[in-house]
């Protein structure tokens, strides 16, 4: 009788476990897939403008505020910041997030998500009048 007990309470505990690790996780790729998918919209910023400029800094900046990031844990790194690269040149964007994989005060720790995107630059000199800046969020 005891046994069944035990039993009882103790698949309780595994299925309320499993429950709150997945929704943690099902949270965690929603989290990837927003990060990927700004990370490819700073790439193609960059193929359209040849570099990184005000307005796509400022879209990273709405982005971390909507999102509510800690800005802490987040690094961005883009391949032409500052400056124009020529036609034909690939630009890349990558974000990388610090995640917060917390069950109350038990389990907490930190799993890294990156999301990367790719261009290639159409740049033409004198096309598009853009100020050039390096990410700051």
């Amino acid at each position: 009788m005891l046994d069944k007990v035990v039993g009882v309470f103790g698949a309780l505990f595994l299925i309320l476990l499993m429950t709150f690790t997945s929704a943690l996780f099902i949270g965690m790729i929603g989290q990837w897939y927003a990060i990927q998918n700004e990370a490819q919209f700073l790439a193609v910023s960059q193929g359209k403008y040849g570099g990184f400029t005000t307005q796509a800094n400022a879209e990273l900046q709405r982005f971390v505020s909507d999102r509510k990031l800690d800005r802490q844990r987040l690094d961005v790194q883009v391949s032409a910041a500052g400056g124009p690269v020529a036609w034909g040149q690939p630009v890349t964007a990558q974000i990388t997030y610090q995640y917060p994989f917390k069950l109350g005060k038990l389990i907490s720790f930190n799993v890294p998500i990156s999301g990367k995107g790719w261009s290639v630059s159409t740049y033409l000199e004198g096309a598009y009048s853009a100020t050039y800046t390096s990410p700051r969020w």
